[in-house]
């Protein structure tokens, strides 16, 4: 019976597996996209040299595209054709594959509205270009250094779970009373603790490699069950207890896009802690019907309980794990963000007609962590320009981003060229700045995975190897 447990939790770490396979296979073909947009930008600016013309320039640069990018192209080509800020150039910009098509859009944008400019005898839609295509090649660096820090970490954490059978048959062979080891609740237990530890090493490990800014897919559900009486109120009453540390756990929670605000942070604890348990009883159940078996003993119950408790305990916890793993990936994005607003600035600033409102729509369409403050700041703009302005300083809390909304503020007196004079040799520090920062994020993440993906097969070999071979010499030593 215990056989037919095992190969069970095989098969889910197998459909794990090929998650984690097409996993890899999306962020490998984001990669390629970013290929290609490097040397596409690269064909872009020697045929508008010959060609002087955007739209005949970038219909002949296709042709080193593939497919993927051709296709984002021919979007962006369509969005062009509409106003600068309509539902159908807004939604391009949220649909875009990455962020630096968005830029390219912007510049496209700003080049067929006022038309091309000459920057010190270059033309200004090469010049800005120049700036777009450092930050893919950039990118893409990251990407494939991290592709070769992480390479078979995840497989690692995973297959030393398929190896429990192996080992269970030549353990059992050498000594026949290795058996109740193997088949009694210390077996179930130490194979659920090995299952359950192999998938949370997997997330985590997936979570290090490819980071990404969290989607809530059940807020709904979430907000129902808030919405009931009794959870709404438990939840109430929780909060009113330790009002001071809620709020500044409320504040923090604010810095995280996806994370929403307390109570809905603490119904999500709740139903993870449910879930947990949830999830840990039906195996519990499933291995009753499985084997057979009648009333549980009562020392099986216990131990039952016992994991339950405590995978509900863990569950309960998961949300606040998420949190310390997104503070330091938001403050990353932050950094990322601040230096496309730069980059966007960079497009724009050389153009009189552009105005500072324009500026705060095309900031918001690349806001991730910023997104709330530019949405309110866009909202209020039109009928209260400079308090609008300062409420955005206020609500950035980032330093370089807040230099951005100090020179919008001083555009009310003076051109937004004059305004950020300066901005290249900003940027130019902040890119470097950046440059070490992922280094040694890079490093730091790299490090803690290769910790993670030992600890399957450190629990497999201690708990199901090492422990019932001494459990059982020492019963033999017993009885001489």
């Amino acid at each position: 019976m215990l056989l037919i447990f095992n190969q069970i939790l095989m098969v889910a770490l197998a459909c794990i597996s090929v998650w984690t396979f097409r996993n890899r296979k999306r962020h490998e073909k984001e990669e390629v996209l970013l290929k290609d947009l490097e040397r596409y930008f690269g064909e872009l600016v020697s045929c508008y040299a010959k060609r002087e013309d955007m739209a005949e320039a970038m219909e002949e640069s296709l042709s080193v595209c593939g497919s993927a990018l051709r296709t984002e192209l021919h979007k962006l080509t369509g969005a062009l054709l509409t106003d600068e800020f309509s539902e159908e150039s807004g939604y391009y910009s949220k649909q875009a594959k990455n962020p630096y098509l968005v830029l390219f859009f912007t510049l496209c944008h700003t080049i067929r509205a006022y038309g091309d400019m000459q920057l010190s005898g270059i033309s200004l839609f090469a010049h800005n270009i120049r700036y777009i295509k450092e930050e893919v090649r950039m990118e893409l660096l990251r990407r494939q250094e991290g592709r070769f820090a992480f390479l078979g970490l995840t497989a690692l954490s995973i297959l030393p779970f398929f190896f429990t059978v192996p080992i269970r048959r030549w353990s059992c062979s050498i000594s026949e009373g290795m058996q109740r080891f193997y088949t009694g609740s210390y077996g179930y237990t130490i194979l659920l603790l090995c299952f359950f530890a192999t998938l949370v090493c997997v997330y985590f490990v997936q979570e290090l490699q490819y980071p990404s800014m969290p989607h809530n897919r059940f807020a709904g559900f979430e907000a129902r069950v808030l919405s009931t009486k009794m959870v709404g109120g438990f939840i109430d009453r929780r909060i009113s207890r330790r009002y001071s540390y809620y709020l500044k756990k409320n504040e923090q929670l604010k810095q995280l896009q996806g994370y929403g605000n307390i109570r809905q942070f603490l119904v999500r604890k709740l139903i993870c802690a449910v879930a947990a348990a949830g999830m840990i009883s039906v195996i519990f159940a499933a291995r009753s019907r499985i084997g057979g078996l009648g009333t549980v003993r009562p020392k099986e119950q216990v131990l039952q309980i016992l994991l339950i408790v405590s995978m509900g305990i863990a569950g309960y916890f998961f949300p606040d794990a998420g949190v310390v793993i997104l503070q330091s990936r938001v403050q990353q994005q932050k950094v990322e963000e601040t230096l496309r607003f730069e980059t966007l600035i960079l497009i724009v600033m050389h153009y009189g007609q552009i105005t500072v409102e324009e500026i705060l729509r095309w900031m918001e369409r690349f806001s991730v962590v910023f997104s709330d403050a530019f949405e309110r700041a866009v909202d209020e703009y039109s009928y209260r320009r400079k308090e609008t302005l300062f409420a955005l300083k206020d609500a950035l809390a980032h330093d370089p981003a807040k230099r951005i909304v100090d020179a919008l503020i001083a555009c009310d007196e003076i051109p937004i060229e004059q305004a950020f004079y300066d901005l290249e040799g900003e940027r130019a520090y902040d890119m470097d700045q950046y440059k070490q920062m992922l280094a040694g994020i890079q490093k730091e993440k790299a490090a803690l995975a290769r910790v993670v993906a030992f600890l399957p097969f450190l629990l497999v070999l201690a708990l199901w190897l090492i422990v019932p071979f001494v459990m059982e010499g020492l019963t033999q030593l017993n009885s001489y």
